[in-house]
């Protein structure tokens, strides 16, 4: 980009006077604007530079000063005026004021049009634009060729730098480094980096669309972001050292051709990525289904996806909940599923990194899983478990869709991996039955009641009926008593002296009572399993009852 300074070597600037704001001179140029009317204000933006006869000002020099501090804070580039033709001489205050800001004010002579003037900074401008698109041109083909020929991304981050003498970096979409130009190598440059990271990850949006950061500590420098395309739902990000003054002719066009490269190259690792990826997949199938018989195998194997034989093992998974009109419109389009699923998998991969969690994660079918390790998972880290999960939850629900998560008990080996998972499962499912959505659920194992009331009302009406036979719905007095000694004498374990002693009657009674309901059932109560069937048959009766 061209300084004002630059613009002197034309011959219409040659006659042209500084005369005030020379410390400005390094100001950038790009644009030239012409006007005389007290508002210009409006039509300026940064890097322009104003052409004027000054006669808007030419009894206010107040108002001058007023638009010279809207144009510095604009970040405006100068003001060539005819002072000859309007103010004849440039009012002291407003001098005063432009060297303070080193904001120039040059002279143009009254033998030259502003017109002209404009005409001939603009050819020389537009001129420039061309050279310094084909150098990023230029600077495209190059970095093509070395994509072509397998340059790492480090490579191709060092030639950048190189071709630009700047230094460079190049971050993933959470402000983590993935290769740097040598110039980071330098003692010197390593409190840069940790500051330029830093303020990246501060402000990670404008990072990831491209902004201009400050470092504090490096007065006058400045770092920008270039935003990088990926196959992810947030952008990687270029970043350049005092990219605002990049030695000519290298521009922001190049970089960013270089950025497209570096795009190229990032999406193709991340295609033989998602290669990996489906074999741990299916890995993982294969485990959890029980395909692999071989225990040496599963244990070489899931040390290589990283778990250790030697911590013990949690099973947490997630997934879309099936209800809602948004959920319905996803069936009929299994590319919006496909990305949906994509972008889950994505973000909670940030989620394991950002919660600094120990954790394997893998896909089977419509559940995203993950295995955590501890060497102690005590209150402390059930806590923290439970913190990671709602985080995760929060981040990855929107308006449309509800995420349910699962978690297992601990299981002291992969060999087991498969237990816990289906617990996983089973937590989610207990909350769908429950008609439930957008919940957390930790796996306990189910009551004998809760098990009952999964299964068909009728066939629990039938074992019920079957079992206790006439009892199953007593009517007279003697029925109704028969049945509470049988629930009694059961709850105190067939003790008929416990059982004589909580009904108040005698034992003889209580006798006579479990002889009788042993003829009416066809049973023994001191058998295990008649006990069994009439204990469950008594616990159905309390389900019935409850249900209407």
């Amino acid at each position: 980009m061209k300084t004002l300074n630059n613009l002197f070597i034309l011959d219409a600037m040659k006659d042209c006077t500084v005369i005030a704001g020379h410390r400005g001179l390094t100001r950038n140029v790009q644009f030239v604007n012409i006007s005389d009317t007290p508002d210009v204000i409006q039509y300026l933006d940064n890097n322009h530079l104003l052409l004027t006869t000054g006669y808007a000002f030419k009894d206010d020099a107040q108002e001058l000063c007023n638009l010279i501090r809207q144009m510095h804070n604009l970040n405006c580039t100068g003001i060539v005026i005819k002072i000859n033709r309007f103010l004849k001489e440039l009012p002291e205050e407003v001098k005063l004021l432009a060297n303070e800001l080193a904001f120039p004010i040059i002279d143009l002579p009254t033998n030259l049009t502003l017109g002209e003037l404009s005409r001939h900074i603009l050819n020389y401008l537009n001129d420039d634009k061309a050279e310094q698109l084909y150098y990023a041109l230029h600077v495209q083909k190059e970095f093509s060729d070395m994509m072509i020929k397998e340059y790492s991304l480090n490579s191709l981050v060092e030639q950048l730098g190189h071709f630009l003498n700047r230094p460079a970096m190049l971050l993933n979409h959470r402000g983590e480094k993935i290769a740097q130009s040598h110039d980071f190598r330098k003692d010197s440059m390593q409190i840069l980096e940790l500051e330029m990271i830093h303020a990246i990850k501060n402000d990670l949006p404008l990072g990831r669309q491209g902004g201009t950061f400050t470092i504090p500590s490096s007065e006058g420098l400045s770092i920008a972001t270039f935003p990088v395309q990926t196959k992810r739902q947030h952008n990687s990000m270029l970043v350049m050292v005092d990219a605002s003054t990049l030695p000519y002719p290298s521009s922001q066009m190049a970089i960013e051709q270089a950025g497209n490269v570096i795009s190229f190259t990032i999406i193709k690792e991340q295609a033989i990525e998602e290669n990996t990826r489906l074999l741990k997949n299916n890995f993982f199938a294969d485990l959890i289904e029980r395909r692999i018989h071989s225990n040496e195998e599963i244990l070489s194997r899931t040390h290589y996806y990283g778990l250790d034989d030697k911590l013990d093992t949690i099973c947490i998974i997630c997934t879309i909940d099936p209800e809602g009109d948004n959920y319905d419109a996803l069936q009929l389009y299994e590319k919006r599923i496909a990305e949906l699923h994509n972008s889950i998998y994505d973000q909670l991969e940030d989620e394991i990194v950002n919660n600094d969690m120990d954790a394997i994660l893998f896909t089977k079918e419509k559940y995203f899983v993950m295995l955590l390790q501890f060497s102690n998972y005590n209150e402390t880290e059930i806590e923290r478990v439970t913190e990671f999960v709602e985080s995760a939850q929060r981040n990855l629900q929107d308006g449309d869709i509800t995420i349910s998560f699962g978690i297992s008990n601990l299981v002291q080996s992969p060999i087991d991996i498969p237990n816990a998972y289906y617990e996983a499962v089973d937590a989610i499912m207990n909350g769908y039955d429950l008609n439930k959505f957008g919940f957390i659920n930790f796996y306990r194992t189910r009551e004998i009641d809760e098990l009952l009331t999964t299964l068909p009302r009728k066939d629990l009406k039938a074992l019920y009926e079957n079992t206790l036979k006439t009892l199953a719905y007593p009517n007279t007095k003697e029925e109704i008593d028969l049945v509470k000694t049988m629930e009694t004498y059961l709850d105190c374990q067939c003790e008929i002296s416990e059982t004589s002693r909580r009904l108040y009657v005698h034992r003889n009674t209580v006798k006579y009572r479990i002889e009788k309901m042993e003829q009416l059932l066809n049973c023994s109560f001191r058998d295990p399993t008649d006990s069994l069937r009439i204990r469950v048959a008594l616990l159905i009766g309390t389900i019935l009852e409850s249900e209407g």
